[in-house]
């Protein structure tokens, strides 16, 4: 049997902290999970213990065979290699292997380092649990399986014959954000998101759900047997299956929970808001982007501003708060789109603004886009992809028609708008219901705001 780590990478080293926000690492969790009855894994996120001298206690104890980690395109590439680095010092005959979404859609970022072995591209349970197999049995079939490097993808996986995610295999009080994936996949194919990329199906959108009765074994275990009170759903749209939806939402009202989940604006009306609010829904998240229409149509999100205000209100209707995304700075983008933006954000004030910059991702229609019209150069070392979102404030790929200091003093200005009124509201809710823990976690996120960077 292989002896398997899994590595969360921190989601920023610069930070030289743990992460303030912590949340569960989930798709290690499910990979984790598909292989425990073959292989012995040890999951370690080093978001939660950012000391090197005890990942490298862990790493000369525990003896690995096999090092996995994901990857996204955002900073936490920065860790990744670095992490590779101090493996490969220290244990040079372990075999190291990427998955995750950069690594399906940029493989090369990783099969050109020489302290990378291989790349796992597409879903992981079932290619992952091959790999481990095959190198106990015949290492040098590894690069003919499917998944591996550029070979090609096995079919999608039905997600009812996967086991439940075991959370045992991490520390869930550590975190403050617990997350349960219901689906894969997304309804929309919004030119900006890497959604169709990783979980499409013929260059178009495709959804696969757990049953219900899937769903309930997984509340009734987070809820009855680690006493998680709060939780986020992580679909990418939530109410994508209205009936669905409704029946997960009755699954709710038997615990005294709540939680968090997205859901595309012209999904959204008076029956599935009902839903959700009995259910115990305090927060919707709602990728509204732009107040200009022609913006939205060249994002491809396929909603009406009708819709967005429509969910801005049905959200106050309900009691639900209305969490909202918004991009300035958007390819074609024009100075005149960036103040019908910021007037929509005034004029229906919705709970809570996040407001960022935008940045074209790879394997997206966008980054094509400004590929094909030399407006960005694609990256072409890991360090390159790693600061390739930049900070918060910081302008790495400006391909509209707003000048710079335009795009900052508007993120300045906007920037989480509510996020304080919003805390308040679920300090409120918690101590109502008891749970003082939940109160102090709202508490210290506020502290803490007070020392990003803006």
């Amino acid at each position: 049997m292989a002896k398997v780590l899994l590595i969360q990478p921190h989601n920023d080293r610069r930070m030289n902290k743990p992460f303030d926000n912590p949340s569960t690492p989930l798709s290690l969790i499910y990979i984790a999970t598909a292989i425990q009855d073959f292989h012995p894994v040890k999951i370690y996120d080093r978001n939660i213990i950012f000391n090197d001298n005890d990942f490298l206690k862990v790493l000369r104890e525990y003896k690995p065979n096999i090092v996995g980690m994901g990857s996204i395109t955002t900073e936490m590439l920065l860790d990744l290699s670095y992490v590779c680095k101090l493996i490969k010092k220290e244990m040079p005959q372990t075999t190291i292997v990427i998955g995750g979404i950069h690594a399906t859609i940029e493989p090369d970022t990783f099969l050109n380092r020489p302290e990378v072995d291989y790349v796992i591209r597409g879903e992981g349970e079932e290619a992952f649990l091959e790999f481990c197999n095959t190198h106990d049995k015949n290492p040098k079939k590894l690069k003919e399986l499917r998944n591996i490097n550029k070979n090609p993808l096995r079919p999608y996986i039905n997600l009812n014959d996967l086991k439940l995610p075991d959370y045992s295999l991490i520390d869930l009080k550590k975190y403050t954000t617990i997350f349960v994936s219901l689906s894969r996949g997304c309804s929309g194919n919004c030119s900006f998101c890497y959604s169709c990329g990783m979980w499409g199906k013929d260059g178009k959108s495709f959804i696969r759900i757990l049953s219900t009765e899937k769903v309930k074994a997984i509340f009734k275990e987070l809820i009855e047997k680690y006493h998680v009170k709060s939780f986020s759903i992580a679909d990418d749209n939530f109410v994508a299956f209205k009936t669905r939806a409704v029946e997960v939402c009755d699954l709710h009202i038997f615990y005294k929970v709540n939680f968090f989940c997205f859901g595309r604006a012209d999904y959204l009306d008076d029956e599935i808001m009902g839903a959700l609010k009995k259910a115990g829904c305090h927060t919707l998240f709602i990728g509204a982007e732009s107040g200009s229409q022609r913006v939205l149509d060249f994002l491809n999100k396929r909603t009406k501003i009708a819709d967005n205000i429509n969910a801005i209100r049905l959200c106050k209707k309900y009691g639900i708060v209305s969490d909202t995304s918004f991009m300035i700075g958007i390819t074609t983008e024009t100075l005149e789109e960036l103040n019908m933006t910021k007037q929509f954000i005034k004029k229906y004030k919705p709970d809570i603004t996040n407001i960022l910059i935008f940045n074209p991702l790879p394997g997206t229609a966008a980054f094509h886009y400004c590929i094909t019209n030399n407006l960005i150069k694609n990256p072409t070392t890991l360090e390159e992809w790693a600061h390739w979102t930049g900070d918060f404030l910081e302008i790495k790929h400006n391909t509209s028609k707003i000048p710079n200091e335009i795009l900052i003093k508007t993120l300045k200005e906007m920037a989480s708008f509510g996020f304080y009124k919003y805390n308040i509201k679920k300090f409120f809710y918690w101590v109502k219901a008891g749970e003082v823990k939940y109160a102090l976690k709202g508490i210290k996120r506020v502290l803490l705001r007070k020392y990003e960077k803006y």
